[in-house]
């Protein structure tokens, strides 16, 4: 059952870093804190010893407490990234249909 937890887990994460990973205008920094928290986490769930032994450094109760103070930050980050860049799509859409509305407009007068 544990093995079966950890499986999904590991799932949740390798998925949510491919989503962020392969995003349009990904900065380096980006990039290596998705990275280096998937690493992170993916040492947790296979030793949860270490993350106990880490979360007790920090006063922090459990090792299943930090994994989720590290996946909530890490998820809210790839979020933000791709609402900007949905943002960006949309603002680039919206150029590029008025420039055509604006060309069909000066055909139509002439």
């Amino acid at each position: 059952m544990i093995i079966i937890v950890k499986l999904f887990l590991l799932l949740i994460l390798t998925s949510a870093f491919f989503i962020f990973a392969f995003s349009s205008r990904l900065k380096v920094l980006q990039k290596v804190s998705v990275i280096g928290g998937y690493l992170i986490l993916f040492l947790f769930i296979a030793y949860p010893k270490y993350a106990d032994y880490i979360a007790s450094f920090f006063s922090i109760q459990s090792g299943a407490r930090l994994i989720i103070y590290i996946v909530v930050p890490l998820t809210a980050l790839v979020n933000i990234v791709l609402y900007i860049g949905f943002k960006n799509n949309n603002v680039t859409i919206t150029k590029i249909i008025r420039e055509q509305a604006k060309r069909d407009a000066k055909r139509c007068k002439q």
